[in-house]
């Protein structure tokens, strides 16, 4: 099976996830295609899920799975279960990154999410402990971020963290490219703060 993504692919990972997670919070209005019927009662058992392995216990996930399967993305359900866990801790909120949204500072000056705590996301040793970290972030994000790339980003952490590619380039690994965006965010707002 391959590891990585495509442009497409990530495309169509990306929208669909977004579409199944507003699908979670659903009006009446809202109530068709592949996922109509999911309910909120749906993502308040996904929130509740401690680890991915409970998240592989709610059928709202399989919905998921069985629809990116559907379209032709052949992903394993214990690699997914992490980011679909995750994403249902947050609010789609298009094109607002997760580590640059990370890095930017709040109304006190400070970083949403304090380096420290950043790094500590980055060197995660397990897939549960990142899994608290990454819904700890959301959380500090008050659930705003784009939920489809963070879907992304969290199957490939994932796949590099169960299968590190030594011969990836930098430039593509995923915890340089979240250092990358972070300090770029934390450390612009800095330069634009008033001496």
């Amino acid at each position: 099976m391959k590891r990585f993504l495509n442009k497409a692919e990530r495309q169509t990972l990306a929208k669909t996830v977004a579409q199944w997670r507003q699908a979670l919070d659903p009006s009446d209005e809202e109530r068709h295609g592949p996922f109509a019927m999911l309910k909120r009662a749906d993502r308040a058992q996904l929130r509740r899920c401690a680890a991915p392995e409970e998240v592989l216990l709610q059928s709202a996930f399989h919905r998921l799975l069985q629809e990116l399967r559907r379209q032709d993305l052949d992903l394993r359900a214990d690699e997914l279960a992490l980011a679909a866990g995750v994403a249902a801790h947050a609010t789609h909120a298009p094109g607002k990154e997760f580590a640059r949204s990370l890095g930017r500072k709040n109304d006190a000056g400070r970083e949403m999410m304090s380096e420290l705590r950043f790094r500590q996301l980055q060197t995660c040793r397990d897939e549960n402990s990142f899994y608290r970290q990454a819904r700890r972030a959301v959380d500090l994000l008050g659930g705003e971020v784009d939920v489809g790339k963070l879907a992304v980003d969290l199957l490939q952490w994932v796949w590099e963290f169960r299968e590190p590619d030594p011969a990836l380039p930098p430039r593509e690994r995923l915890k340089l490219r979240w250092s990358a965006d972070y300090y770029h965010e934390s450390l612009r707002e800095a330069d634009q703060e008033p001496a």
